[in-house]
Formats: structure tokens, sequence, C-alpha cells
């Protein structure tokens, strides 16, 4: 209510017949306005799946004049099923809206005019009337197709960074060796390990982005023994604690069991060989912490290196985050904190009793 004393309602009675059908107009106008203006195709399909309406995007995207759309079914732009990607045919797509009120983000194929597929991501919602009856069915459709060649394009370089790039640097790692193994100056020796430094960091940062890559696929969660995964972990670097003369011992308690996948055993390697390289100690201890929280097991990592500067502590797990001299690319720590975050668990950076550093990992238990 205004201070006249009348409500919007009281104003539409006292309008005239011209300026109500003019008030339509203008809002109709500016709906019109909204739909073309969007860069997203907008379809309205009835409920027996053809199309009503189109905006102008249709001719941008797919080609099709908006008018000459009006009165097909809708598979008349949906790209047959043996195209890679397309989804259900039209009547299907019409099912599932009707049974399910609403679909969000569903990729599936449109065809263009000439008859080029275009991939899209569809959003879509059932319009009903105010008695409740099925008005038509809103779709948005997002042109993904630029993006779907990058996302093509990523996995091919992680293929050939995976397979063809991890082969060749073993291949090389073995001629190395080799060389090693023959008369050599001290100079060439020298340079000789610097080859040898280099190639075996590349091949761990191949190693890295295969388990990075596996992290994302990785779904079966079960309970494991916590005792094997960390002698297989310690296993992994028997040759690194000995090259940096640094002791490492496990200490777990019997039948402890956490809830888990394949891909822990990389985890505490992972946080075992950042405390090898860069602690600069002599002892590491794999243990648990029985302050953990009821249904949890604390699987701590200590050293008793230099520690970890309180300023580095906050970012340290986080992508290509390195500290010390001999810091390497940084994915290691934030590995690891995916592995965790992949079976619901956390680390955490504290300082160790032991005068180092110390990673905590809290994982659920299945004790």
């Amino acid at each position: 209510m205004d201070d006249t004393g009348f409500s919007e309602g009281d104003e539409l009675t006292i309008l005239s017949r011209e300026e109500l059908a003019e008030r339509v107009r203008q809002r109709t106008a500016d709906l019109e306005n909204v739909m073309n203006t969007m860069v997203d195709v907008l379809l309205k399909i009835g409920p027996d799946g053809r199309i009503l309406l189109a905006n102008a995007a249709v001719s941008d995207v797919l080609g099709y004049e908006p008018a000459s759309l009006e009165g097909q079914p809708i598979d008349y732009i949906l790209a047959s099923e043996g195209v890679d990607g397309a989804g259900p045919n039209g009547g299907g797509l019409v099912e599932q809206l009707l049974a399910h009120g609403r679909v969000t983000e569903f990729e599936t194929v449109l065809e263009t005019a000439s008859g080029e597929p275009v991939r899209t991501s569809l959003s879509a919602s059932v319009l009903q009337s105010d008695d409740g009856a099925i008005d038509g069915i809103v779709c948005v459709a997002t042109d993904i197709s630029q993006r779907t060649e990058a996302e093509e394009r990523a996995a091919f370089l992680h293929s050939l960074l995976r397979h063809d790039l991890g082969n060749k640097l073993t291949v090389t790692d073995g001629y190395l060796e080799l060389l090693g193994e023959t008369s050599l100056t001290d100079q060439q020796r020298e340079y000789l390990s610097y080859a040898t430094g280099g190639v075996d960091e590349a091949i761990d940062l191949v190693r890295k982005v295969r388990t990075l890559n596996r992290v994302e696929a990785e779904e079966a969660v079960e309970p494991i023994d916590l005792e094997g995964v960390l002698s297989e972990s310690v296993n992994r670097h028997v040759d690194l604690a000995e090259k940096h003369d640094i002791a490492v011992t496990v200490d777990v308690a019997p039948n402890c069991r956490i809830r888990g996948g394949a891909l822990l055993p990389e985890l505490f390697s992972n946080l075992l060989e950042n405390a090898l390289v860069h602690s600069d100690g002599s002892q590491v201890r794999l243990g648990t912490d029985e302050d953990a929280g009821e249904g949890w097991v604390d699987v701590t990592v200590d050293d008793d290196g230099v520690g970890i500067d309180s300023a580095v502590k906050e970012t340290i797990l986080e992508r290509g985050e390195t500290a010390g001299e001999a810091a390497g690319t940084g994915l290691g720590t934030y590995l690891a904190t995916r592995i965790a975050d992949t079976y619901g668990g956390e680390i955490a950076v504290e300082s160790s009793p032991l005068g180092g550093a110390r990673f905590r990992v809290s994982l659920e238990s299945a004790t």
C-alpha cells in the first residue's frame, strides 16, 4: 500500500483496458528481450515433446531460425544415440523430466542445422499451472564443446606424461646405471650423479602425477590393516633411508584397522619420503596417537629434524608449496592431503615430540 492508501491490486482495478494491455505488452517484451540476449539455448517443450518456443541463441549455436523449430519434436535437434556422448532420445528425455521434475547439468549432444554435433550441458525444469497441470518444460543448454576439447587434450597430455615419458625416463635411468659401472673420471662421475638425480626426480614426478590421476577415480573404501599399510610404505623407501642415514620405525597397536583404499600406502609413502629428504634428522617414527576422537585413528609421522617454520605450516599441504634447500615439486604433501580427503580424513602439521615436524593423519577407525 502506498501513501495514497491504494495497494497494487487497487491500482490495477482503476487502470483502463488499454493501460493493462500496454503493461502486459511491456512485460512480455522485457521477457523476450531477456530470452533473446541469452548466450545459451533456451527451449520451451510441450508435454508431448514438441518445441513450443526457442530463443535467438539457437541461431548462433545451432544454426536454426527460432521460428523453424516451433512445432518440431525435440528429437529434431538431439543427436542420434550412436553419437559419442549423446543422451536419450526425445521421448526418453521428456519421460525423465516429467518423472523427476528437473535435471541439472545433464551432458548431452545437440545437432546443428548442418548436422554437426555440439556437446552441451542441459538443465531443465517442468512448468506447472496453478491447478497442477503440466504446462511444459523449460530447457537451457550450454555449449561445452570448448571445455570438453580442453579436457580431452588434458587427458591426452596426462597419458603422454604417464606412459610415454615415464617409459623413456625409465630406459634412460637404466642406461645411466650401466654407464656408472664403466671406468669414469671423477668429473665424469660427478656429472653422471647430476644426470641420475635429475632423472630420478622426473620419474618421481611422473609417479605422483599418475597417482593424482588415480585419486580422481578412487571410490572403494573398506577396512584395512594399518600396520600392513605403514610397513609397505616403509619398504618402498629402504634405500632412501639408508642414503640419508635415517632410522625408520613403526609403532602401532596390533589389529588396528582404518577405513581406506588402495591409495593409503601412497599417502604415508609421500609423508615418509618428505621426512627422509627434508628433515635433516636421524630418525623417523610412524605411529598412532591415543588422543584421537571416538571413531577415529590418528596416524603420526614424526621426525627429529629441523622442523617446519611456522609461516610454512599453514601452506605446506597446498599444491606446489615447498620448503627448505632440498625442496622438490611440492606435490608430495599435497598428494597425501588429496588421498586423505578422498577417504574422509584430513592432515595437520604440528611440532613433533621428537623435536622436528609431525604430520598427523586422521582417518576413520574400522576396528
